[in-house]
């Protein structure tokens, strides 16, 4: 594709070169032949100038259209990835609650029914404990009724045998009363474990209702997420395809007015004098610089163009002045043209006129104004304009370029 300063430096070519060649006393013969070529193919590349420029401006919005949509589906898609993630981890920890929660609620019921246990087993020995009251209380102390048996002349061995027979029952009592007290205790502690277990199942739970509720919102979520990025896609793929249309459009405009412009060029060039007329310049053997003290930002040659991404001659240098900066003529001449260009923004193209035996012809571009008009005539160093970055610019400069018998060469061989 041809790029913005590409396709304006192409008009101004042929401008400039044919009006070197119609200076010229040699070829006056040819004067209205050459007008009349100069009309035909200054009309036609305008209107394929124009053409290329406002195809190249729908290329540049398709690409900027496309890398949008692919933007928005790179989020879309990291979203969508970022959902899934924590749906699977929902997922999972839902299944390790449930597990738990199972475990839990087992290990409750188990404690519940060893709690029923021990109370079954309290109640059974209160029973005993209660028995031995009631007895003691309806028959008395059974050492005392022995002691009143011997007393009363009961032989003194059932005394001895009933005493011992006291004691076991004693003994029985104690170890009956020990074991209440003992399940009493038992009893309390499964109490408050059941009381533990039954409060960690609610917890569990709840924690577990609470994640059902994300990971439903999470399947939600990813379910209209890739929703959207099938149409995000959708919408990339037609955006691919109306770039890469575009592009193809551009190239093959691009061709066709290359090769136009090399069968002018080489009219052009058989039809210039080896000796140009002056053109009012100054007869210098360089050029002045037409700003200074500022760098070059970009230099003259090959570059890769970032809308078309090939590689593409940037046909001048570019001086890092910033905008307003006075821009100087870079040598004495007649100016040719100042007009508006979609690629070079505001621009002055200046016959310079003969200098080292060739005809010379500079171009600024980019400007903020100009303070020249065509047909005017310039002295070298003379203030005919100031920088800006009007056209196709990323900033503040000036695009300077020279023509040399109507093509364009490195400025910094003239400078």
């Amino acid at each position: 594709m041809l790029s913005t300063t590409r396709r304006a430096s192409l008009a101004v070519l042929l401008v400039a070169a044919l009006i070197a060649a119609l200076t010229t006393p040699s070829f006056a013969d040819k004067r209205d032949d050459l007008e009349k070529h100069k009309k035909d193919v200054s009309g036609k590349i305008g209107d394929a100038k124009k053409d290329l420029e406002q195809s190249t401006k729908q290329y540049a919005n398709a690409v900027a259209a496309l890398n949008r949509a692919q933007a928005r589906l790179n989020a879309a898609q990291a979203k969508l990835s970022n959902t899934r993630g924590a749906l699977a981890t929902a997922k999972a920890r839902d299944a390790q609650m449930q597990a738990k929660l199972i475990s839990t609620q087992a290990e409750l019921d188990a404690a519940k029914a060893r709690l029923t246990q021990s109370k079954a087993e309290l109640r059974e020995s209160e029973a005993k404990v209660e028995q031995f009251a009631v007895q003691n209380i309806e028959q008395g102390d059974p050492g005392m009724r022995a002691f009143s048996g011997l007393l009363q002349g009961e032989d003194p061995t059932a005394f001895t045998e009933q005493m011992s027979l006291n004691d076991a029952v004693s003994d029985d009592q104690t170890a009956t009363m020990q074991d209440l007290a003992a399940t009493r205790v038992l009893l309390e502690v499964k109490r408050d474990k059941v009381t533990r277990l039954r409060n960690q199942v609610k917890v569990q739970r709840e924690a577990a209702a609470a994640n059902l509720v994300r990971k439903q919102q999470l399947e939600a979520a990813a379910a209209d997420q890739a929703a959207e990025v099938v149409k995000l896609v959708t919408a990339r793929r037609g955006a691919r395809w109306t770039a890469a249309k575009l592009r193809a459009e551009d190239k093959k405009q691009l061709a066709s007015l290359e090769n136009e412009r090399a069968q002018t060029e080489a009219k052009i060039r058989a039809l210039t004098p080896k000796q140009v007329k002056d053109a009012g310049g100054d007869g210098g053997g360089t050029l002045s610089y037409p700003v200074s003290g500022f760098p070059i930002t970009s230099p003259y040659g090959m570059r890769f163009h970032p809308v078309l991404h090939v590689w593409k001659l940037h046909d001048g240098t570019d001086f890092g002045a910033p905008c307003g900066t006075p821009v100087h003529a870079a040598a004495g001449g007649t100016v040719l043209q100042t007009y508006y260009n979609g690629g070079y923004g505001n621009r002055i193209i200046l016959n310079n006129g003969r200098m080292r035996g060739k005809g010379i012809v500079t171009t600024y571009n980019h400007l903020t104004r100009w303070t020249v008009s065509p047909g005017q005539h310039v002295k070298r160093g003379e203030t005919i304009g100031y920088s800006g970055t009007t056209g196709y610019s990323t900033g503040c400069h000036l695009h300077f370029m020279v023509l040399v018998n109507g093509s364009t060469v490195n400025p910094m061989g003239w400078l």
